[in-house]
């Protein structure tokens, strides 16, 4: 019995450990970009998201994570996320620096979506 009991607590240590690697991973790859953090959003290092490499939906884009799966609706510029593909939730619009930045729209664009009503901003 006490073998099992390890077993399991070994297996249930691992699951955990890889459950937590996953979401630091998913995390960390959301914005490798640092700085331009105020209006006009200039002097930023990094790589900006590439949107090309996504798969499309119906609403927008799809990228896949370990843990989290992000989704980016071209038709809103809403951006939401689904842990497992169980739980869903919305986190937020896109800021004008992503916009900016990242150009999201550019890529929502080419795909036919009309991001016009959000992607906004006067250095576009």
């Amino acid at each position: 019995m006490a073998l099992y009991k390890s077993t399991f607590s070994v297996i249930g240590t691992l699951a955990i450990l890889a459950l937590v690697l996953g979401l630091f991973m998913d995390v960390k790859n959301v914005d490798n970009t640092q700085g331009g953090y105020e209006y006009p959003f200039q002097g930023w290092s990094g790589t900006p998201i590439d949107f090309s490499v996504m798969y499309q939906t119906k609403e927008g884009l799809f990228k896949k994570g370990y843990v989290v799966d992000q989704l980016f609706n071209c038709n809103t510029g809403l951006i939401t996320w689904e842990v497992f593909g169980v739980i869903k939730g919305q986190f937020r619009l896109f800021s004008e620096r992503a916009i900016v930045v990242h150009k999201p729209q550019d890529e929502c664009k080419a795909r036919g979506f009309n991001p016009n009503s959000w992607a906004k901003s006067d250095l576009l």
